[in-house]
C-alpha cells in the first residue's frame, strides 16, 4: 500500500510539475498584436510638392523649410495644418518627408542653423555669394595666410554649415595670393 501512496504522489507531482510548465510558457508565447488604429483602405497620397497644395504660399513653403532645416518639425507640422486645413497624421507624414524647397525666396530659406542630413552640396562660389562681403574678404585673407583652421570657424559662424562641409569649401576656396 506504501508503494501505492508513493506512485500516486509522484504522478500528482508530475502533473503539477507539468501545470506549472504549461503556464509559464504560455506566458512567453508571443502575443498577437493588436489591431491598427487606422484604416488600411487606400487613400489619396500626399501631393507631389508643396507647392501644389492649395494655401500653401512660397512664403509658407519658405516658412516650412526654415523650421525643417532647424529642426522644429513640431511647429513646421503646426504651420503646414494651418495652412493647408490637413490632418494632424497628413501634416505629420508629410513634414517626415519634407524635402527642403529650392524656389522659396532667398531671405526667409537662409538659415544659421546646421542641416544635419542635406543633400545639397555647398561650393565655395555659392557659399561666398550668400556671405557679406566683409565675411568672404576674412575667409580670403585667412585661406591666402595658411589658415584654414581659423577660416573653417569663420565659415561655420556664419553659415551653419557643418565640420565637414565647411573644411570642404575651404579646401576649395580659390587662394588669392596678397601682391
Amino acid at each position: 500500500m506504501d508503494a501505492v501512496l508513493w506512485i500516486i504522489a509522484i504522478v500528482v507531482g508530475l502533473i503539477v510539475i507539468v501545470a506549472v510548465l504549461a503556464v509559464s510558457v504560455r506566458g512567453m508565447r508571443p502575443k498577437l498584436p493588436d489591431p491598427p488604429l487606422f484604416s488600411t483602405a487606400p487613400h489619396a497620397a500626399p501631393p507631389p510638392s508643396a507647392a501644389t497644395t492649395p494655401g500653401l504660399t512660397p512664403e509658407v513653403v519658405a516658412e516650412v523649410d526654415r523650421l525643417v532645416v532647424a529642426g522644429q518639425k513640431i511647429h513646421a507640422i503646426k504651420v503646414y495644418r494651418d495652412h493647408s486645413g490637413v490632418s494632424l497624421k497628413e501634416a505629420k507624414d508629410r513634414i517626415e518627408h519634407w524635402s527642403v524647397s529650392t524656389t522659396a525666396p532667398h531671405p526667409a530659406a537662409v538659415s544659421h542653423t546646421t542641416a544635419p542630413h542635406s543633400s545639397i552640396t555647398a561650393t565655395p562660389s555659392s557659399v561666398r555669394a550668400s556671405l557679406p562681403p566683409s565675411v568672404a574678404s576674412t575667409i580670403d585673407a585667412q585661406v591666402a595666410g595658411g589658415s584654414a583652421i581659423a577660416a573653417i570657424k569663420t565659415l561655420r559662424e556664419h553659415t551653419g554649415l557643418g565640420l565637414k562641409e565647411s573644411k570642404n569649401v575651404i579646401d576649395a576656396w580659390p587662394h588669392t595670393h596678397a601682391s
